[in-house]
This record gives C-alpha cells, structure tokens and sequence, in this order.
C-alpha cells in the first residue's frame, strides 16, 4: 500500500505543477484542477507534496524517482520565472492557512466530541503552513515577520492543549514528519 500511496501523490503533484504557471498568473489561492477527484491546487499542497516525496524517494521505484526529479525541475523552472509572484500567492495563502487554523481552533472542542478524526483530518494545515514557512526562508524569497510570531503563537496555544501521542496519519508518511519538527502529527489535543 505504502508505494501506492506515494505513487498517487506524486501523480497529484506532476498535475499541479502542470497548471502551476497558469495558477501563478490567475488571483485564485485554491485553484481548481480540470481533472475530476484531484485536489485544488495550492502553493502549499505543492511543496507538502515535494517535502513528503523527495523524504520518501528510496520508496519510489525507479522510474517514479526519475519523474520526481522532472516534476521538481519543472517546479523551481516555473519559480524562477515568477519569484515575485510566487513570493506574493505564498503570503496570501499563508494568511489564508493561518486564518483556518485559527478557526480550527476554535472548533476543536466541539468537533472533537463527536469526531475523533477531526484534528486528523485538519492538521493538514499545519503541516502545509510549515511548508511554505519552510519554503519562504530561502533565497531569494522572504517570509513575513508577523507570519512566523502567528505561527509560534498558534503552536504554543496548542502546546498548552496537547496530548502527546502516536502519529494519527497513514504510516506511510511517518518518515517524512519527524516528531522534533512535527510533533503536531504526534498525538490530539485535549
């Protein structure tokens, strides 16, 4: 399962970097794939796919690792020709990531009542906020202050909740979120 659960991402990401110099150009921050079942693309979604898959690359087969390699030279292609606009829908969907996380939070409590798989299903925006963040600490591009204060705000609110626990995502992804880094993933909170 776990090669085919690598396989299906990196498929996603060759159709989003595909559409990626036309996302770039358009004022969309969630841009809808013209394949059915796909998810939106995002800049964020791009670079949780990069991170995962290039971790997890010895998983790949041979030839998957060969259309990684292209998929992330068309990627930083594409980037170069578009720094400042990158730069700019990176910030916007930050701040828009940021926000749900926020209304998350807000949630929590009542959603984890009834669905224990609700933080599960939502962490996701953490971990493609760290992405980005990631992402935007490399040159040429320059991260917000005010976005890394919200982000070590927001963690250590949720510090103050956390139940420190297993990974609560598929095991496939484990290698490629470690606890020091991603310890979000690593237990619920209470």
């Amino acid at each position: 399962m776990g090669r085919d659960v690598l396989e299906q991402d990196l498929n996603i990401l060759e159709r989003m970097v595909s559409y990626l110099g036309e996302y770039l150009l358009s004022e969309e921050t969630h841009w809808e794939m013209r394949e059915p079942g796909m998810p939106k693309l995002t800049i964020g979604g791009c670079l949780m796919r990069l991170h995962r898959l290039h971790t997890l690359q010895d998983q790949l087969s041979p030839t998957c690792q060969e259309q990684l390699n292209k998929v992330t030279e068309q990627f930083e292609t594409v980037l170069q020709g578009s720094i400042v606009r990158f730069e700019e829908k990176t910030h916007q969907e930050l701040h828009a990531r940021l926000h749900d996380w926020v209304s998350y939070f807000a949630d929590l409590s009542r959603h984890m009542l009834v669905d224990q798989g609700y933080f599960a299903d939502k962490v996701d925006t953490r971990v493609v906020i760290t992405a980005m963040v990631d992402k935007m600490q490399t040159a040429p591009y320059n991260l917000q202050g005010q976005i890394k204060n919200e982000v070590i705000s927001l963690d250590n609110n949720l510090r103050q909740r956390w139940q420190t626990g297993t990974f609560i995502w598929d095991a496939t992804w484990q290698a490629a979120y470690p606890v020091t880094k991603y310890w979000f993933l690593y237990g619920m909170p209470k």
